[in-house]
């Protein structure tokens, strides 16, 4: 059992609450969920058109619950169409290794593993608030694919660490063999939440560490295991783990710049206005204001707007005090870090970030991993036209960096290593505002000193 447990008191007076129907929606939330929606089903387009190559089954699985969510005329049918196309996208094979899963898209030739967790824990929120809106019939099919799902993702068995995958999966596992009488099941998914929480209390930070996109998946499983676990201890752990989860991230938010500050082990992009990381949907949720959202205007790269859905169907329960820190900058603070991580290094990953009013800079010590979506030190400031200019060194597995109040000092780790990237988006002409010994990135100038020849 967690060893903080909060009452429903301190719930109360501590936690900003709440949940959402479609036509109580703000213009500005139903913005969000529309243009979703629209974009996977276009309106006069019958829905069986859109069930083609050009979609992804995730977003489909997505596009039904938000169907269920809206629930307008001719909704719940043709989210019955898509849902019994989703299930036809499974692997029901029991002899292969990777039954359970889903096909990623209609011309995939494998199953992703993943889509268990992501349409098995979207399955569960429509079976769960929805499931009397559908024929006796329906339910049946519903809960068979659940089922099937729910077993390949025990043979599959992904690590605690792992954490956004492992906390739907121990979700999941509770959810189905509590509902559906598998005893062994649920004790699995109890004892997977009790790894992932024990892994937390012990530095209060998750393994996949300061991620934009899967911080955003991580609290949409804590919100699953808010509102619909079975088990009393998943709901305990779970109040626990999503209000320090969103203290620690609001500590690394920087109002101005609209922008998490780095490093971050896991990201598709260096500024939230200009992609849409899956945390910023939340915050945009969350403070219920455009000017100051954390999602782009038009939609990005790496768009994962369909998670305005699982925050409506799951609702928002945010310590009070960290949607003050989405909503507006306090004070310059320094942040030091260790995170347990199961990446290439050190298994203990040291991060230092350094946050000021107009500018902040973050790095990582020790690892090595090399990854596309890693960001081993970061910069951002505030550009002009409301433009975020930044740095970054990324995740090649060469460098350690540690920042001050002062200072971001990068080394190298790999001794064989002669270069190493540094990656920039500013405000300057090329090569003459990039001097030996001084950066000039209007409005940021940057002094630069090196021993590297």
């Amino acid at each position: 059992m967690p060893s903080r447990i909060y009452s429903q008191a301190d719930i109360a007076d501590e936690l900003f609450t709440k949940q959402f129907e479609y036509n109580t929606l703000s213009d500005f939330q139903r913005k969000i969920f529309d243009d979703f929606v629209l974009e996977e089903l276009p309106q006069g387009i019958p829905v069986a058109t859109t069930l083609n190559e050009k979609f992804g089954t995730r977003n489909k699985m997505r596009l039904a619950e938000a169907l269920c969510f809206r629930n307008q005329k001719g909704d719940f049918e043709n989210a019955m169409v898509i849902m019994r196309w989703v299930f036809s996208m499974q692997n029901t094979d029991l002899a292969n290794e990777r039954y359970g899963g889903f096909k990623g898209a209609v011309n995939d030739k494998t199953y992703d593993d993943n889509m268990r967790e992501f349409i098995g824990t979207d399955l569960i929120t429509i079976y769960e608030k929805f499931k009397n809106k559908f024929s006796a019939v329906f339910k049946k099919e519903i809960e068979t694919c659940l089922i099937l799902t729910a077993k390949g993702d025990i043979k599959r068995n992904v690590n605690p660490d792992y954490n956004n995958i492992a906390i739907m999966s121990s979700f999941m596992q509770d959810y189905v063999g509590a509902k559906f009488n598998m005893p062994g099941m649920q004790a699995a998914g109890l004892q997977k939440a009790r790894k992932i929480y024990a892994n937390f209390q012990k530095y209060n930070t998750l393994c996949e560490y300061n991620s934009p996109t899967y911080y955003g998946v991580d609290f949409t499983g804590l919100a699953m295991w808010r509102e619909l676990s079975v088990s009393p201890q998943f709901k305990e752990m779970g109040k626990v783990l999503e209000k320090e989860l969103w203290l620690d991230l609001s500590q690394f938010y920087n109002a101005n710049l609209q922008n998490i500050c780095g490093p971050y082990l896991r990201s598709y992009g260096m500024d939230m206005k200009k992609y849409t990381a899956i945390a910023g949907v939340w915050i945009a949720a969350a403070v219920d204001d455009p000017r100051i959202a954390t999602v782009p205007a038009k939609e990005g790269p790496h768009n994962e707007s369909n998670f305005i859905v699982c925050v409506f169907d799951l609702g928002i329960s945010m310590p009070k005090k960290a949607l003050e820190q989405f909503k507006h900058f306090t004070a310059p603070c320094f942040l030091s870090r260790t995170t347990s991580n199961y990446y290439e290094g050190d298994r203990l990953k040291k991060v230092t970030a350094y946050i000021q009013s107009k500018w902040m800079m973050g790095g990582l010590w020790g690892n090595r991993k090399v990854s596309h979506i890693l960001r081993t030190a970061t910069m951002h400031w505030r550009s002009y036209g409301n433009d975020i200019g930044w740095l970054m060194v990324p995740g090649e597995g060469k460098t350690n960096v540690v920042v001050d109040e002062k200072q971001m000092k990068i080394y190298l780790a790999d001794t064989s290593a002669k270069t190493f990237e540094i990656m920039v988006y500013a405000n300057a002409k090329l090569p003459e505002n990039f001097k030996e010994d001084r950066w000039n990135m209007d409005p940021m100038q940057i002094n630069v000193t090196t021993t590297m020849h």
